[in-house]
């Protein structure tokens, strides 16, 4: 990650993009605070409040149900836990599921429905449409439309891409190009890079 300078400002909705490898992942994990750079600085804000969406789901615990999840980080009468996960396409009976026997997709929704609830103004998403059938990835897509902060995002996922970020970064080779704009502006900025090779 070489000569990298990235700034993300309030409010922006930011996708890294680019081969598996290419230093995504580790980025993301000095944003967390998990890794510390070997040269460089990595700064948040002071008023940053970090969600973290993980794809192998560690924020969730496997020994407690969707409910208990719920109601572990907002107070609230069972009646109301159920009636919010419902949002996140569950059902009474997959509400009071133990979470180690979901299945990837509901675990996906759950830590979803976590995210909103955590009131966090940056919500870090890694591979967050992996696992999800369309029913799925639309709840996750119209939640983040309505989510009002700071989104930075890991995806492949084309439509993904398109609908939620306003700028690309692509990672690749250790070096890094922005594209403001969605899917489409990447796609026409990448072509407009190779015809004047």
């Amino acid at each position: 990650l070489g000569g990298l300078d990235l700034t993300i400002w309030a409010g922006e909705r930011v996708a890294l993009i680019g081969p598996n490898g290419a230093g995504k992942s580790v980025l993301v994990r000095i944003v967390l605070g998990e890794l510390e750079p070997t040269e460089g600085v990595a700064k948040l804000g002071p008023s940053i409040d970090v969600a973290y969406y993980s794809q192998q789901h560690e924020t969730l615990d496997y020994n407690s149900t969707p409910i208990e999840e719920i109601r572990r980080l907002k107070p609230m009468r069972e009646e109301a836990a159920i009636a919010f996960l419902s949002t996140f396409l569950f059902d009474h009976p997959r509400a009071l599921r133990r979470v180690g026997l979901l299945s990837g997709g509901e675990k996906s929704r759950l830590q979803l429905a976590k995210l909103m609830l955590a009131e966090a103004n940056l919500l870090i998403l890694d591979e967050p449409t992996n696992n999800l059938d369309i029913p799925s990835a639309e709840v996750l897509e119209d939640a983040l439309d309505a989510y009002k902060g700071t989104i930075l995002a890991i995806s492949h996922d084309r439509y993904f891409l398109e609908r939620i970020a306003a700028r690309l970064v692509q990672l690749n080779n250790g070096e890094f190009t922005e594209y403001l704009g969605g899917y489409t502006a990447y796609l026409e900025g990448t072509a407009t890079e190779a015809s004047t090779v």
